[in-house]
C-alpha cells in the first residue's frame, strides 16, 4: 500500500494521494489541528461564561417580573418536595441520571450541580456517583451486544489505537481515562464496549475513577445559593469561600490529572487532545 508522508503517517486515500502515490494536497499537521481544537474549546468555555453572566444579569434586573416569580416558585416546590418525600426524589433523580448517562445526553454536569444544590452534598454524591456508573455500564453493554458493528465502523483507527493502549495497560488505562473530565464520556464507553473488559471490571473501575471529579462537581453545586438568596443577598453571600475553592479545584483538577497522564502514557494523547 502506498503511503503519503506528512506530519503523521497516514494511509493514502483518493482525496489525499494521486494514482502514483504523490500527495495532491498538503496535509494539516496534527499539532495544528490540536491547537485549533483547544482554541475552540476555550472559546466555548468563554461563551458559556458570557451567556451565564447575561442570563444571571437578566434575572436580577427583572427580579420583580412574573417569569422570575414563577422560577422562584418552582425552586420552592423542589425544595419542599425534597423535604416531604426524600425517597421518591432520590429515586427519580437516580433514574434520570442513569437514563441521561446511558444515552449520552450532555446535561450530566448541569444535573450534578443542580442535584448538589437541591439535595445537599452526601445524597447528591450517592445519586450522581452510582447513577453515572450504572448509566455508563448500560451504554457499554448496549454498544457491545446491540451496536457492536456500528461502533467498530465509526471508531475506525482512533478506536484501534485506544484499544491497543488498553491491552498494554489493562484496567489502569480505563481508570486514568475516568479520572480525566476532558476525556469524552461517550467515546470511552464505546471503545470499552468492543474491548475484552468484563462488565463488572468496567463498573468498579469507572466508579472509582469518576469519584473524585464527581465529588468536585457535587460539592460546587452544594455551595450554590438559592435563586432567592442570589436575588436578595449581597455579593458576599453569593460568592462564598467554599464556592470559590470548588470552582478553583474544578479548573485545576483536569490539569493535574493530565500531567500525570502524560507522565505515564507519554505520547498517547488520543482522547484528551481532540474535540469531544
Amino acid at each position: 500500500m502506498v503511503i503519503c508522508t506528512s506530519a503523521r503517517t497516514t494511509p493514502c486515500t483518493s482525496t489525499m494521494c494521486g494514482r502514483d502515490g504523490s500527495s495532491t494536497s498538503e496535509p494539516v499537521p496534527e499539532t495544528a489541528v490540536q491547537e485549533v481544537v483547544e482554541r475552540r474549546r476555550r472559546g466555548r468555555c468563554l461563551l458559556l461564561v458570557f451567556v451565564a453572566a447575561i442570563v444571571g444579569w437578566g434575572i436580577w434586573w427583572n427580579r420583580e417580573s412574573e417569569t422570575v416569580a414563577w422560577v422562584l416558585d418552582q425552586e420552592s416546590r423542589l425544595d419542599a418536595g425534597w423535604e416531604n418525600q426524600p425517597a421518591i426524589v432520590l429515586l427519580v433523580a437516580f433514574l434520570a441520571y442513569v437514563f441521561l448517562s446511558a444515552f449520552s445526553i450532555p446535561v450530566a454536569t448541569l444535573l450534578s450541580l443542580a442535584l448538589g444544590r437541591f439535595l445537599g452534598f452526601w445524597p447528591a454524591l450517592a445519586v450522581v456517583s452510582l447513577g453515572s456508573t450504572v448509566g455508563a455500564t448500560l451504554a457499554m453493554l448496549l454498544g457491545r451486544y446491540l451496536f457492536r458493528e456500528i461502533v467498530v465502523r465509526r471508531l475506525g483507527d482512533r478506536g484501534s489505537g485506544i484499544l491497543e493502549s488498553f491491552r498494554n495497560h489493562g484496567a489502569f488505562y480505563l481508570f486514568s481515562l475516568r479520572m480525566m473530565p476532558q476525556a469524552p464520556f461517550v467515546l470511552v464507553n464505546l471503545v470499552m464496549s468492543v474491548s475484552s473488559i468484563r462488565a463488572s471490571t468496567f463498573f468498579w473501575v469507572s466508579q472509582i475513577g469518576m469519584f473524585p471529579g464527581t465529588c468536585l462537581y457535587v460539592f460546587a453545586g452544594s455551595r450554590l445559593p438559592s435563586l432567592k438568596a442570589a436575588l436578595d443577598g449581597s455579593i458576599e453571600g453569593i460568592v462564598s469561600g467554599p464556592l470559590m475553592a470548588a470552582l478553583i479545584l474544578l479548573g485545576v483538577f483536569p490539569l493535574g490529572v493530565r500531567m500525570v497522564w502524560l507522565r505515564y502514557f507519554s505520547g498517547d494523547d488520543r482522547l484528551t487532545s481532540r474535540d469531544s
